[in-house]
């Protein structure tokens, strides 16, 4: 028989597997590259720029 511990320990679980479904934000693997917006090289372009570019422009990031 579980006890009340067991039983909270399963539905924070559930309840956290849950809220990372909801959040559903798939993370693109992005390529090696010079950005589009400001010509810099990046390790990590997600489709043609770079972090500092998305962030600013708020573009080309993880889309919901």
């Amino acid at each position: 028989m579980a006890d009340d511990v067991d039983v909270s320990n399963e539905r924070i679980e559930q309840e956290t597997q849950r809220r990372i479904k909801q959040v559903g934000a798939e993370i693109p693997p992005g390529n090696p590259g010079d950005c589009e917006f400001c010509g810099e090289w990046s390790g990590r372009l997600i489709n043609g720029v770079c972090a500092p570019c998305r962030d600013k422009f708020k573009v080309g990031g993880v889309f919901r």
